[in-house]
Formats: C-alpha cells, structure tokens, sequence
C-alpha cells in the first residue's frame, strides 16, 4: 500500500524547495548544482597545469610549422623593391634593394634606376641584371645605387623605379614606380610588385 503512493510522493519532493542564503531553491536545482559540481571536479581532475602547457606548446609548434610551410614550400615569387634617398650637402644618393620574398626563382631580372628634375631631366640612372634571382634571397650592390652630385638640394626631384623580370611560370612581368622626392633629407620606400601564386 505504501508504494501505491510512491508517484504522489515523488511529486511532493519535486516542489519541494530550500532555504539557501535566504533564496528559496528548489531541490531539483540543487540537485543539478551538485551533479554539474562533480562533473567539474572530475574535469580538474584530468585537466593539470602541465597538460594545459603542453597543449598550447603544441598549438604554437603547429601555428609556426604552418607559417613555415607557406614561407618556404607554397609555389610564389614575390618581389619586393626596397629604395633610401638621401640628400646632403654634395648632392643626393639613391640606394636601392631587391628581395624576392617567394620560394620561387625569378630569372631574367632587371631593374633601372633614373632621377629627374621636374622639368623631367635625366640627371642619373643605373640598371642591375642578373640571369636569376632564387627565392629567399635579397641583392644589393653597385649597380643599384645611384649618386648625383651637384644637383641643388632645394628642389624637388623624381625617382623611377623600372622592374622586369621572368616569374617562374615562364610568364614576363614588368612594373614601374615613381616616387617624389626632395622634401625630406632621408626618405624611404618599399615598392612591391604582384605575387604569383602556383
């Protein structure tokens, strides 16, 4: 008989509420308080501060591993021209640096160098050709820098940046820059041209 009335009791205990910190909580909700408590408890349990450690080591040696797979290994020529002008008492000097930041060889490489007045007068220029440029690899050197002596440092002038080369899809590339200077004694710049994917 005690058990025919074992539904009405269940249902009794289900509103069944308790003073907690002067809220009235109902006995269901304390019971999933505790229930979601062991659950964290066992969770601390497992998760240990040398576990956490090692998962973020793990998470930063994958971050890099893909930094470097796209840097070295993705197919890409990507050629970047960096250029410091200078000017002083003696003149001006344009200094100049060619990097090819892919992982692909350029070939046929060519880069000019001209200043000019306003009035577009040629006042100096140089070239720089190599038969090839691998990837990871930057040239710097005589042919790419230029000085021009005499040249009033009161004025304004022009530099142009003329750039060819051979992608290592056979196909030919050519970009121009120009770049106006004269305002400034030191000034510098970082032309970059299209990278070629694949």
């Amino acid at each position: 008989m005690v058990l025919d009335n074992l539904d009405d009791f269940e249902d009794d205990l289900e509103d069944v509420t308790i003073d907690i910190g002067g809220r009235q909580v109902a006995l269901e909700d304390v019971e999933r308080a505790y229930g979601a408590l062991a659950q964290a408890k066992d969770i601390v349990s497992v998760v240990t501060p040398g576990k956490v450690i090692l998962a973020t080591g793990l998470v930063l040696l994958l971050l890099v591993s893909s930094f470097g797979v796209w840097h070295w290994m993705i197919p890409r020529d990507e050629i970047v021209i960096d250029t410091v002008y200078m000017q002083g008492g003696p003149g001006h000097v344009v200094l100049s640096q060619v990097h090819n930041y892919g992982s692909r060889e350029v070939t046929d490489l060519q880069v000019e160098l001209e200043f000019r007045d306003m009035d577009d007068g040629l006042l100096g220029s140089t070239s720089f050709e190599t038969s090839s440029l691998p990837g990871h690899v930057s040239v710097a050197g005589d042919d790419l820098e230029l000085t021009i002596s005499g040249a009033s440092v009161w004025e304004n002038y022009s530099i142009a940046i003329h750039l060819s080369y051979t992608n290592h899809r056979g196909e030919s590339v050519e970009k121009t820059w120009l770049h106006i200077v004269g305002e400034w004694t030191t000034e510098t710049f970082r032309d970059e041209g299209e990278t070629h994917w694949f």
